[in-house]
């Protein structure tokens, strides 16, 4: 394999260098593929809204969270537990499942489970590319499950 250290690697990458014993090490693991760095969800999430050419006002209000705090989620000044407002936010970018449950991930939140039945709603609506909540909350309440939890902020 050639030397990977001048571009991005993906997680596919990643895993299969991991699998081949050459990260043993953490500390030198991270050094050589991430740049001594694990990404955040703040930078993670500004990737992705930069990527799409969106501002992060507009990400909130179609998340349908209060702006303040949409804003302190998203840089990490606040934190949550409710699980339904980063999933609102990965919704409001057109995530794909894959992206979705690296957000939660790098949130430190479980990833969507297909044995679960809600969260498996949400995995066939975001595999249909349902990218907005009120569409995935008619999904949800359509198949018995709670809507998406609102803030209270």
């Amino acid at each position: 394999m050639a030397d990977n250290r001048n571009r991005e690697l993906d997680t596919v990458d990643l895993l299969k260098i991991l699998n081949e014993g050459r990260g043993l090490d953490p500390e030198g693991f991270s050094e050589t593929y991430l740049n001594g760095k694990v990404p955040s969800f703040p930078a993670y999430m500004d990737a992705l809204i930069g990527e799409r050419g969106l501002l992060k006002k507009d990400v909130i209000r179609k998340a349908d969270l209060p702006e303040k705090y949409g804003y302190k989620l998203l840089s990490g000044e606040n934190h949550t537990t409710e699980r339904d407002y980063i999933l609102r936010f990965c919704l409001a970018l057109g995530l794909d499942l894959t992206r979705t449950n690296r957000a939660l991930e790098l949130y430190g939140m479980r990833a969507l489970y297909p044995k679960d039945r809600r969260d498996m709603v949400l995995i066939i609506a975001i595999n249909r590319g349902v990218s907005g909540v009120d569409e995935a909350n008619e999904l949800l309440t359509g198949h018995g499950e709670a809507p998406l939890a609102r803030s209270r902020e």
